[in-house]
């Protein structure tokens, strides 16, 4: 079997898709051959979309994101795994809506044989949205990483370390800011440049730390330096850094709804992300509670066993052999 995956352009200090489809290849069978199509940035993606029909495989699978690949490729023998619709529900309106379902979603996973989502929320989604058979949806998760290993850490009572990660405008830092004001919580941050969260955390004279374009095992050096990781986004198609701290052996606030409550299980203090005040309570919850930061991490460790690369890998393997027989059916 030759498999073809198919990667968005490279971007600097950004590595989920590739990290994810990464371990994704090492879980497989032996009787796999990879190759990877890497696109080009910008506008010259779309001459790379041309180029893509001469480097097909048995199976082309389109990792994410570029979804309008698709439309250049053999539709019997492609995959296309959509992480979430965010951008389309949370940032788009009117005519620009319009034309990013048709040219993102409508058309590319019209042409696609199978499409796996990452969560049942985003099957959900795309069902509603796209009106899509469920027959042709398979949700399939993301593994745990496997490039992050347990690292303890006494818990600092008396400053906790909160480190909060994504620049995205789903990630809910000004609530964050808000609950922590007049607090002794310390902010670790890994998203792009903002000179306007930048001067609200010194108004609010919030001790911080922020890092932007890190390598993965920066990432893991800041995990590491934090005692609670809040990840307790607006709306997330699954929620990686869960169980990244989950790995690590931190406590993890997150949110109560989309995907999360699925991928944190018991590992994760579930908070309602639009009220301040329950962000304030769980995270000094997690500061006067030792039990339940101990339950927390304990369960953590536990959960990661749930998204182990080899039984991820043995779901897509047997969906690859199933498009394989259809087509030779």
């Amino acid at each position: 079997m030759k498999l073809v995956y198919f990667y968005r352009p490279k971007m600097k200090g950004v590595h989920s898709i590739e990290t994810v489809f990464g371990q994704i290849k090492d879980g497989m069978p032996c009787d796999v051959d990879y190759e990877d199509y890497v696109c080009t940035s910008k506008w010259m993606r779309y001459h790379s979309f041309i180029k893509a029909s001469k480097f097909q495989g048995d199976i082309n699978h389109i990792t994410g994101d570029i979804h309008t690949i698709s439309l250049f490729l053999d539709k019997k023998k492609t995959i296309v795994t959509v992480h979430d619709v965010g951008r389309y529900e949370r940032d788009l309106k009117g005519i620009k809506k319009w034309l990013f379902k048709l040219v993102w979603l409508t058309f590319p996973l019209k042409r696609a044989s199978y499409i796996t989502t990452i969560s049942e929320f985003t099957k959900n989604k795309l069902i509603e949205i796209c009106k899509i058979p469920e027959t042709k949806i398979r949700v399939i998760p993301n593994p745990a990483p496997e490039d992050f290993k347990f690292s303890y850490k006494e818990f600092n009572q008396k400053s906790p370390v909160v480190m909060q990660i994504g620049s995205g405008n789903n990630k809910n830092i000004y609530r964050l800011i808000e609950a922590v004001k007049d607090t002794d919580f310390r902010l670790l941050l890994i998203r792009k440049p903002d000179e306007a969260i930048k001067n609200l955390l010194t108004s609010y004279k919030i001790k911080y730390e922020w890092y932007t374009d890190l390598s993965r095992s920066d990432v893991y050096e800041c995990y590491k330096k934090c005692d609670i990781l809040f990840f307790a986004s607006e709306y997330e198609g699954f929620g990686v850094p869960i169980l990244e701290a989950n790995i690590i052996g931190r406590p993890v606030i997150t949110s109560n709804l989309s995907a999360m409550p699925d991928v944190a299980h018991d590992a994760a203090l579930l908070i309602n992300p639009f009220s301040t005040e329950e962000i304030k309570e769980g995270l000094l919850k997690i500061k006067h509670d030792a039990d339940l930061r101990d339950r927390l991490v304990q369960n953590g460790l536990a959960n990661v066993s749930r998204f182990s690369k080899h039984h991820i890998s043995n779901q897509y393997y047997s969906l690859y052999n199933e498009i394989l027989k259809n087509i030779n059916a």
